[in-house]
């Protein structure tokens, strides 16, 4: 049998965070507020020494880093992260925020020392988008390449036996995720055509941005249903998504094009909803609250106001964030305590809090700043 990969977390302590996070999310009450940085590979990869350019050229190189990498987080981090299963903790086909435009003409880069970025916008003409709708979405491009690549995961999966202190094996490889979230009908939308492009069709050319969306939703919702065959997803059926660009829209803009694109999406499911948003969104949440109906506001931008997000979402839905990264990468510990300490003062009293940047820990940040979070919420995040 292959060497079990050790992780210096006591079973018992992984069971702990479990119940303290679903409290949180079903609006109980825990015995403190859960704490869980967004901390992604492009900050972990390193930290294991693989280079990103082999971490995506090989499909086993991929399932024992994000494992290493799950470790190193696990064992370094103050967290209530309580697995290493699924999209951003565990096996997975991890192609970041590449995988929607790669699959719909797009050329992808893949640098040596980073993740990978999506190059220029295509589609421009009516061909153009007669050329878009004719693409197998499933089956091209980046989607074709994280097919392949779970497959092979899989076959190597009894390689990499993994287990928590005194808890069973388990293998993240046996069953690794096909990326199944979102960059949002508009984000992706921004990428095919071009960002510029596409905030100029608002005005310019609304009825063939409303066509590029419509072709962009149904290829989402196509390679959705993909996933969710092929990984059995159980009933009902859960969506985390985001549609970053979108912010930059007024309410009315949004509602116009991007509102019915997401409802699209959101309403394509059952289960429990999660929407992500960078940036200031303040004018966008009544939004989200009534028209998305989320369950969570994961990971939402540090700019937003916090007495604003309270009175629109606090006790309704779930609120994680939303200490600023900047200060978590530069500032001091104690600078990043008290800011935290900010976001529990307001927040914690509805429950549904579950404190994390917002958004996304950068790569140079130090872990003394990161960890800074937790020491914060064990201080001032009790309930008891």
């Amino acid at each position: 049998m292959p060497e079990v990969i050790e992780i210096a977390v006591p079973i018992e302590e992984i069971e702990a965070r479990r119940e303290r996070v679903q409290k949180a999310k079903r609006f109980e009450t825990p015995d403190r507020v859960p704490v869980i940085p967004a901390i992604a590979h492009r900050f972990l990869i390193p930290k294991v020494g693989v280079r990103f350019r082999d971490y995506y050229n090989d499909p086993e190189t991929m399932l024992r880093t994000q494992i290493l990498c799950q470790k190193w987080l696990l064992e370094n981090v103050r967290t209530d992260a309580y697995s290493i299963t699924g999209a951003w903790v565990g096996a997975w086909t991890d192609f970041q925020n590449t995988f929607e435009a790669g699959s719909l003409g797009c050329q992808i880069h893949f640098p040596d020392d980073d993740i990978p970025w999506v190059g220029e916008g295509w589609v421009k003409t009516d061909e153009d988008l007669r050329r878009l709708e004719a693409i197998d979405y499933v089956h091209s491009g980046i989607n074709a390449r994280q097919i392949a690549f779970r497959e092979a995961m899989i076959a190597v999966a009894d390689k990499y036996p993994v287990r928590f202190q005194g808890g069973p094996i388990f293998y993240p490889g046996a069953n690794p995720s096909l990326t199944n979230t979102s960059d949002g009908p508009f984000g992706v939308t921004g990428d095919v055509m071009g960002q510029v492009e596409a905030f100029t069709a608002v005005y310019e050319r609304p009825d063939f941005l409303h066509e590029v969306l419509r072709i962009v939703t149904d290829k989402m919702i196509a390679w959705l249903d993909y996933c969710a065959e092929v990984m059995d997803w159980p009933a009902p059926r859960s969506f985390a998504w985001t549609d970053d660009l979108a912010v930059s829209l007024s309410a009315e803009a949004f509602r116009e094009f991007a509102l019915p694109y997401n409802q699209r999406l959101r309403f394509h499911f059952d289960g429990w909803a999660s929407l992500h948003m960078c940036g200031k969104s303040d004018h966008l949440l009544e939004i989200f609250r009534d028209d998305l109906q989320i369950n969570e506001f994961q990971g939402f931008g540090y700019q937003v106001n916090l007495d604003r997000v309270a009175e629109v979402m606090g006790g309704r839905v779930v609120l994680v964030g939303n200490v600023n990264p900047m200060l978590i990468r530069d500032g001091t510990p104690e600078q990043v305590r008290e800011a935290t300490r900010h976001v529990i003062e307001k927040l914690a009293h509805y429950r549904g809090l579950i404190i994390q940047d917002g958004s996304n820990i950068p790569p140079d940040a130090p872990l003394e700043n990161i960890n800074a979070m937790m020491e914060a919420a064990e201080l001032y995040g009790r309930y008891e």
